[in-house]
């Protein structure tokens, strides 16, 4: 065994091979260890609280683990890099032959769940009749609800954002949902090829960025969930993420104002995740363009707070923090004295990523890792782990593995 060791520790051939073994094998692990994760998600739909918190943790160890490792440099050449792209091409190709069949025909049915059905309500009240959604008392007519929660429930950059469903109820609403699943994919891609480019100008990198963005769309469109959500049942948590990953992609090329003004019309369609990216913009050297477009953004809202303010707030605000929790959430199988551990855990972890990020420098690759951890340590000790929240992630995880896929062995 010394003999191997000290052989090895000559051989420049040795450890390059061996380095390359690693890095190959991070991608392969991660790629399983997702997938394996997305099948638990599609599988246990409501219930299993903890099976869903097994497997977040999963995705917060990888995560954690990648990034931790991200200063390491990928021992790759270009036929490795070559040989993986054909590869994530031809799942891509596989993804889409079985899951467009499935899929494709519920492009033309109307949206069957909630925060579906409700949103083309909205719309066709807003926009037809000329009514303010969150004084309607048919939207959300459920008997649990108190009446002046049974308005809309969410922002109304989400009325606006499918305006369309008004004029063509269902494949208005479902054409809508297409359009920003593609704007997602082309942000993401256009993020991963920043980030990649930005660290360094060969010819190596090219191959790099191009595998990369073939890895993320695999990574993106893996989960059976989102096709399930987006197109079957018609959840509508792709689009405040599409403006989130646009805002992210205009920070990058420092677009600050349309950044901003993105990122607020996310807060004003769905304030969560939208509000936890905001966080992480909380720093010293925070621009004022910014924040001007943040305002801009999210003046829809100021819209109908003028329009009928405790409506909006009601529905919008007061209802989310007063849900009850359901047989999602750990709180259903947590005894009781215990509940107040969520909200303590929210906070402190909210307080730590906003101390540590307070004195740094801007990072699209930091700020997108601290933000990931955040929203998954607030999903799971929220009242609901709803499916649809599931869309949050997805994008998220598919940019961190695609910049980090290599990097989950250390090779030092």
């Amino acid at each position: 065994m010394r003999m191997f060791s000290e052989s090895f520790d000559k051989s420049p051939s040795l450890q390059r091979t061996w380095h390359l073994l690693l890095n190959m094998s991070s991608f392969v692990f991660s790629l399983v260890l997702i997938y394996c994760i997305y099948r638990l998600f599609q599988t246990y739909d409501w219930g299993q609280p903890f099976t869903k918190f097994l497997c977040f943790s999963g995705l917060f160890a990888l995560v954690l683990v990648l990034f931790r490792h991200r200063e390491q440099t990928d021992d790759v050449g270009n036929p490795i890099l070559i040989l993986e792209s054909l590869f994530a091409a031809l799942v891509l190709v596989l993804i889409f032959a079985r899951m467009v069949p499935a899929y494709g025909d519920f492009l033309f049915a109307a949206p069957t769940v909630d925060i579906g059905y409700t949103t083309e309500h909205a719309a066709k009240l807003l926009f037809i009749q000329g009514e303010n959604p969150y004084l309607s008392q048919s939207i959300n007519i459920r008997p649990e609800l108190a009446p002046e929660h049974r308005g809309f429930h969410y922002g109304p950059g989400m009325i606006l954002g499918y305006a369309a469903a008004a004029y063509f109820p269902g494949i208005g609403y479902k054409l809508t949902s297409l359009v920003f699943l593609a704007i997602t994919a082309i942000a993401l891609c256009s993020l991963v090829a920043g980030c990649l480019a930005s660290k360094s100008q060969n010819e190596t990198n090219s191959w790099q960025v191009r595998s990369a963005v073939l890895a993320s769309m695999v990574l993106l469109f893996l989960p059976e969930r989102l096709w399930y959500e987006v197109l079957q049942v018609g959840a509508n948590d792709i689009y405040p993420v599409a403006l989130l990953l646009l805002g992210l992609v205009c920070v990058q090329k420092e677009k600050w104002v349309l950044a901003g003004v993105l990122m607020g019309l996310s807060f004003a369609t769905k304030f969560s995740p939208a509000a936890f990216l905001l966080a992480m913009f909380l720093r010293k050297d925070i621009r004022l363009n910014f924040l001007i477009g943040c305002a801009i953004g999210a003046s829809p809202l100021l819209v109908f707070l003028a329009w009928d303010h405790q409506s909006l707030i009601e529905n919008v605000f007061i209802l989310r923090f007063g849900l009850n929790f359901d047989s999602t959430s750990l709180y259903s199988i947590t005894p009781e004295v215990l509940h107040v551990l969520f909200p303590l855990t929210q906070l402190c972890a909210l307080i730590y990523f906003l101390v540590r990020n307070a004195t740094r420098t801007l990072s699209i690759e930091e700020t997108v890792v601290c933000f990931t951890l955040l929203l998954i340590i607030i999903e799971v000790t929220f009242k609901e782990i709803h499916a649809n929240h599931l869309i949050w992630f997805y994008p998220l995880i598919a940019l961190i593995v695609a910049l980090y896929r290599h990097k989950l062995f250390p090779t030092k």
